[in-house]
């Protein structure tokens, strides 16, 4: 008995030590390969997203979210919600979509606001056909309202290329 303690343990060790090692030098290698190449790693994903919560205690608003998909050639969904802890008189999302064409460089494409009254989570989301061989990041307020008082969270996802 004594003996299989002492190989799980070992066994368990060497689990953890594989894991770790994995954990922190394959996001190195990637990233450096991929700053070799002067391209980033985000250049080929298909989906990019940002979530902040608020974390502050006694507030009404939970979080914020927004997404920016690359669902086809020049056609895009974005998408962004509210969330309270209860409900709010008023919950506002504003949408802005950028675009760039170096990828380094944003400037405002098109903007949304919308609002929504009574209700303790607020979801939208468009789909749009947008100029290709272009980069698109989406930021996003979002805004929860009660009587006189109100907060707000502000989101930003990473750069999409859409062809």
């Amino acid at each position: 008995m004594e003996l299989h303690h002492k190989m799980h343990k070992k066994l368990t060790l060497i689990c953890f030590t594989f894991i770790m090692a994995t954990t922190i030098f394959l996001p190195n290698t990637l990233v450096y390969g991929a700053a070799a190449n002067n391209t980033s790693i985000y250049d080929d994903v298909a989906e990019v997203t940002d979530k902040k919560t608020v974390l502050t205690r006694g507030n009404f608003l939970n979080y914020g979210t927004i997404t920016l998909t690359r669902i086809d050639i020049m056609k895009i969904r974005i998408t962004g919600d509210v969330a309270a802890h209860k409900v709010c008189d008023k919950l506002g999302l504003s949408l802005s979509l950028e675009k760039s064409s170096d990828g380094e460089y944003f400037e405002s494409y098109r903007q949304w606001q919308f609002t929504k009254e009574n209700d303790s989570f607020f979801w939208k989301g468009l789909e749009l056909i947008v100029p290709g061989k272009q980069w698109y990041r989406l930021r996003g307020s979002h805004i929860a309202i009660i009587g006189s008082e109100g907060e707000s969270v502000s989101t930003l996802t990473k750069r999409l290329y859409v062809n």
